[in-house]
């Protein structure tokens, strides 16, 4: 580290992987800030990471994963550290490992911080940007809700299964998925390339299903699950849809399955959720979610 990086993490102190690892087992965290997560973006943009602990008298009170003057893993750190491109876990909701009862300044440069680390980081700034994070159940109408069980209905009627991503290979769900997103929107994938190799060290938390018609995938939704003490993180990172079978409405009766699926989860496991489609930009995306402020520094 320069004089001036090394003045800027003054209070800080490294620490290991482990200690990052229990770091987020106590304070809870998201998707990105996943140890795994952050692993296998570690592995295959060949980019180590580090790891700096603050303390006080009553212990540590936060580990944080670093680029140089960046947060590891997030999409900010990727493009300042040349590796654009070549992962993507989208504009992901990003909560770091911070105590409740911290109150302390973030060292490093960071965006799309959530709202949960709003009270701990004295040095946040609103961002101009929301990410949607999808809504609860009871808040869509009957109507809403009859009509996606009668689209799920008709596509069953055509013939249509619905097939969780646990029986396919880490193979079947890269090609598949970067099929689909180029047949959805005409441009291949960000970070295609590299999929299969990210999938090998994420794949257990890898969620979701796949709408199958005529022998082929017609509909899919690339999105991870993380879970810690206090809530469950998902992310949902893009998706495709074959346009030959768009009058069938499968993106919106796969989105209605993913997210149902995963507030059965959140009920199971008696733990709040939050299921992220990203950035607001998107008027579809309002339909389905309410929106939530983010913070960067």
């Amino acid at each position: 580290m320069s004089f001036i990086q090394q003045w800027r993490m003054k209070g800080w102190h490294e620490v290991g992987v482990d200690d990052y690892s229990a770091a987020y087992d106590k304070f809870g965290g998201s998707v990105l800030s996943n140890p795994d997560v952050l692993n296998a973006i570690a592995v295959v943009v060949d980019l180590p990471i580090q790891y700096f602990a603050y303390k006080n008298i009553d212990g540590v009170q936060a580990v944080i994963p670093v680029w140089k003057n960046w947060v590891a893993g997030s999409k900010l750190g990727l493009n300042k550290m040349s590796r654009k491109g070549m992962v993507d876990f989208g504009n992901a909701e990003l909560i770091l490992p911070i105590s409740e009862k911290a109150n302390l300044a973030l060292p490093v440069r960071a965006n799309n911080l959530s709202l949960k680390n709003r009270s701990n980081i004295t040095n946040l700034q609103d961002s101009q940007m929301d990410i949607c994070l999808a809504k609860k159940p009871h808040e869509f109408s009957k109507k809403v809700r009859y009509n996606r069980k009668r689209e799920l209905r008709l596509l069953e009627e055509a013939g249509a299964t619905v097939q969780s991503v646990d029986s396919m290979s880490n193979e079947e769900i890269s090609i598949m998925y970067s099929k689909l997103f180029e047949l959805r929107w005409g441009f291949k994938a960000t970070g295609f390339e590299y999929l299969t190799d990210l999938l090998d060290y994420v794949r257990p938390l890898l969620f979701g299903a796949v709408i199958k018609l005529d022998g082929k995938a017609i509909a899919f939704q690339l999105i991870y699950k993380s879970e810690c003490y206090s809530h469950i993180s998902m992310e949902y990172i893009n998706g495709g849809v074959d346009p030959a079978y768009k009058e069938l409405g499968a993106g919106s009766v796969l989105t209605y399955l993913n997210t149902q699926r995963a507030w059965k989860l959140s009920e199971q496991l008696g733990k709040s959720l939050r299921y992220s489609f990203g950035k607001a930009d998107n008027e579809y995306k309002d339909r389905w979610c309410n929106r939530s402020a983010v913070y960067s520094v």
